[in-house]
């Protein structure tokens, strides 16, 4: 009989657990720089497929704001858990209080098979 090596029947229910890398949070990096983190909040299913968390700058002179100066600045996010795993094309949308909702950022499934130890 054929067995699936053990990393494989873990994809589903690591995939399902995290969101698909989501809830590990993110590192936000510059030029290969960690300048931010995100911190996961929550997903909201009357925002389809937004993600909240809550954002931190390392320093107040890292900032930046407003979806069209993410894209200017370049900024990547690097996936807390699967390191190996970078964003460079998501959307944003300040939700204000330090909040923000990110769109397109997940970890493959693959991926997180290979970290799950």
């Amino acid at each position: 009989m054929f067995k699936l090596p053990r990393f494989l029947n873990r994809q589903p229910r690591l995939a399902e657990e995290s969101d698909f890398g989501r809830r590990f949070g993110w590192f936000i990096e510059r030029d290969g720089e960690r300048i931010g983190d995100l911190e996961y909040i929550r997903w909201d299913e009357g925002t389809q497929f937004w993600h909240e968390y809550r954002l931190t700058w390392r320093r107040p002179e890292d900032a930046v704001v407003g979806p069209d100066a993410w894209i200017a600045a370049r900024l990547v996010l690097r996936n807390r858990r699967c390191t190996d795993t970078v964003v460079d094309a998501f959307l944003t949308s300040e939700e204000g209080y330090g909040v923000i909702a990110i769109r397109g950022a997940f970890v493959a499934g693959e991926r997180l098979c290979r970290n799950d130890g």
